[in-house]
């Protein structure tokens, strides 16, 4: 594949449709130069790896003339920065001006020139210039192809061969003398191409209104930063920053790169990496703050705590612009489809015109019955709508706070049966938080707490740091004496004259202090202040509520969701019981918990899915059929080996994700199933001669089908996940 520095990415626009632009990835891909390429129709992004040489824009646009005579614009992607998509541009602004001219000609012809051209070679000529007018274009791609020795056979040779037959024909029936039948169809084969041509703006409106909608899912880069320098606040970019930098944001601005709140307060909008729309207060207590955030009201200064490529926002967008990269098993099918259904369609035509000729002598109704044929069987419909099912399935799970990494992830996804989850941080908050106290019989809660705040206050534990979460611990500490911290164990030390020990049963013992069992769910520290037994606390890590969620939604699928985990088999059999799982697996280490992932994947005929988030799941997200991280507190490392990622770290949206997946397949199957269905049945119309002469039913039958099925795939972006 060569390496990353032969890598490059584009920004490409101006094919007509998926096929157009396969066709040229499969050219590209032919070049000495060039060891990879891929075309994603639907975000505008080509992707090529070449061997040696980079080549330039210019060469590149050079090799492209070859296969398509369309201009073609390129632009090399540079630092995650996307080109914003025009919903009407000015090439669709020429064609629709050229339909216009077709319209009023139509109605001259039908107003005043029938009046007295009895001959029809006036309305003929009239009609014939428009037709020119509005197929020039088709006609032209169709002599690049063949100049070029590419295959001819597409929707633009089916056009013009319906043009050219639809002419032939006037001519032969003006040369009867049959003046009216050859003005109609004169008429007729400049209706086709102007339909045609409405059909093409309106699938083009509908495509980039589709690729407008998913970009704007990824338009989360902040254009500039207020850097505080000096007393002054100066305007960067955001790529300038450094690390300990100072910013200024204020209402109605975003948050340029991750970092802390170190003054001021603010309602914070996550929506955009989340999905979350109800904005968050924020300020120097909850002070992380992420790039890509909207600032709604108040005002913060925020110190820089990691450079802008390294911020979550700048991590999305290469995710979600970089998706397309990889083909879905439908992306597949479309190429291979285009390849033999459109020589199939023009050899059925052209059979229908032989057969009937042949059986009947009537060379004229047949050539008709054979044109319609050839329009009707136009691929649009399928190769663009289909892609762009799958595409639009992407920008939703964006638009949800869900990134999936390629387009081929989505047909992974429909295929898990099983989901294989981490406990710590992916069901739970990954925070240890007191549930209970339990005092001694003569001994306050404050004379306990108190008691556990001194001798904690020093440790840097995680346990420690949950019990004295909420205390000003530097006041306390000034007042140790004699700390001493026993790894496994606990904390001794004096405070006030006080001798305190905190620490797990074993300490206890270790102290002089029997215990008897304590039947609790969850980590226990004991507290003994002057040899004097206080009481204990119970800590443990929170449970999301979304976790119930995702095991009830999960059920529903008639998926197994089965725990992995570290931690001890008591606290994963009351996850168990609490959340309603269907197997666990407790105080596992990171390469037993790989071992158990694939011994539920051995024999398993569907995917099996892993969701986790630290570095400990990586190996697990690796192995597994598709891989979710949480985004927001997960690793790195997680994060960058996954091929799902949930920003705002709530597990139902793995249920979500399976959701999206199922939508954008069930779409896709629609979209073939009824396409065919209908190109079938008007065919078969056609050929028995209930269409008769109206060739103008082909063509809606062609593009309206089109338009309606493009945008049955655009819907997919308003579709609601869980009701």
């Amino acid at each position: 594949m060569g390496s990353n520095m032969n890598k490059k990415t584009y920004h490409i626009s101006g094919f007509d449709c998926p096929s157009c632009s396969a066709k040229t990835e499969d050219f590209l891909s032919k070049q000495e130069e060039i060891s990879y390429c891929h075309i994603d129709f639907s975000t505008n992004k080509m992707y090529v790896t070449f061997k040696d040489r980079i080549l330039s824009n210019d060469e590149l646009l050079a090799l492209i003339s070859k296969v398509e005579s369309d201009p073609i614009e390129l632009s090399e992607a540079k630092n995650n920065k996307e080109v914003s998509t025009k919903i009407f541009t000015k090439d669709m602004w020429f064609t629709l001006g050229r339909v216009v001219f077709g319209v009023l000609v139509l109605l001259l012809n039908l107003l005043v020139f029938h009046q007295f051209d009895e001959t029809g070679w006036i309305r003929f000529a009239i009609y014939e210039f428009a037709a020119v007018v509005l197929a020039y274009d088709i006609t032209w791609r169709v002599i690049i192809h063949i100049k070029n020795r590419q295959n001819i056979i597409d929707h633009n040779l089916l056009m013009t061969v319906a043009v050219i037959g639809a002419t032939a024909l006037a001519v032969i029936y003006i040369v009867e003398g049959n003046g009216e039948h050859g003005a109609h169809f004169a008429m007729e084969g400049m209706m086709v191409v102007g339909l045609f041509q409405i059909g093409e703006i309106v699938e083009d409106i509908a495509t980039n209104r589709s690729k407008a909608a998913v970009s704007s899912a990824i338009q989360l880069r902040v254009e500039y930063a207020n850097l505080l320098k000096d007393n002054e606040i100066i305007k960067v970019d955001p790529e300038q920053l450094s690390i300990g930098d100072v910013v200024i944001i204020s209402a109605g601005e975003m948050i340029p790169v991750d970092g802390e709140v170190i003054e001021g307060s603010a309602y914070v909008d996550k929506s955009s990496l989340t999905g979350e729309f109800v904005p968050v207060l924020t300020d120097v207590n909850q002070n992380q703050v992420l790039a890509g955030c909207l600032v709604k009201s108040g005002f913060i200064k925020v110190k820089v705590k990691k450079k802008y490529e390294e911020s979550a926002v700048a991590k999305i967008v290469e995710l979600i612009s970089s998706s397309g990269e990889k083909k879905s098993k439908a992306d597949e099918f479309i190429s291979k489809f285009a390849k033999f259904y459109t020589p199939i369609i023009v050899i059925a035509g052209l059979l229908v015109f032989l057969i009937g000729f042949i059986i009947t002598q009537d060379w004229r109704e047949f050539l008709i019955r054979g044109l319609e044929v050839l329009i009707v069987g136009c691929p649009c419909a399928i190769v663009i709508s289909v892609p762009l099912a799958y595409f639009a399935g992407i920008g939703l799970a964006s638009k949800k706070g869900i990134v999936i990494k390629g387009t081929n992830y989505l047909d992974e996804i429909n295929n898990i049966n099983k989901v294989v989850t981490d406990k710590t941080g992916t069901l739970t908050h990954g925070v240890f938080t007191i549930q209970k106290v339990v005092t001694n019989d003569d001994v306050s809660k404050e004379e306990l707490m108190s008691s556990l705040y001194a001798a904690e206050c020093l440790s840097t534990h995680p346990i420690a740091k949950a019990i004295c979460h909420d205390v000003d611990v530097k006041s306390l500490a000034a007042e140790q004496e004699e700390f001493e911290e026993f790894a496994g164990y606990g904390v001794m030390t004096t405070f006030n004259g006080d001798k305190i020990s905190a620490g797990n049963a074993a300490f206890m013992e270790l102290c002089g202090l029997e215990i008897t069992s304590v039947n609790e769910t969850g980590t226990i520290v004991y507290c003994l202040k002057n040899d004097k037994y206080l009481g204990y606390v119970v800590l443990n890590d929170e449970v999301k509520k979304e976790a119930y969620q995702m095991v009830n939604l999960l059920h529903k699928e008639n998926m197994e969701v089965i725990l992995l985990t570290g931690d001890k088999k008591a606290n994963a059999e009351s996850l168990q019981k609490e959340l309603g799982l269907d197997r666990i697996y407790s105080e596992l280490t990171p390469e037993e918990k790989t071992l158990v992932l694939e011994k539920e994947m051995a024999g398993n005929h569907q995917n099996v899915a892993f969701v986790g988030d630290g570095i400990n799941d990586a190996p697990s997200i690796i192995r597994s059929d598709v891989g979710f991280a949480m985004g927001a507190i997960g690793s790195d490392i997680a994060v960058q080996n996954a091929d799902v990622v949930i920003m705002n770290d709530d597990p139902a949206r793995v249920y979500d994700a399976v959701k999206i997946a199922r939508i954008a397949r069930h779409t896709a199957i629609f979209n073939i199933s009824f396409a065919l269905l209908v190109k079938i049945a008007v065919s078969i119309l056609a050929i028995v001669g209930v269409v008769g002469e109206r060739m103008i039913i082909p063509v809606i039958a062609d593009t309206g089908l089109t338009v309606l099925l493009v945008l049955n795939s655009l819907m997919i972006l308003y579709r609601k996940i869980r009701k």
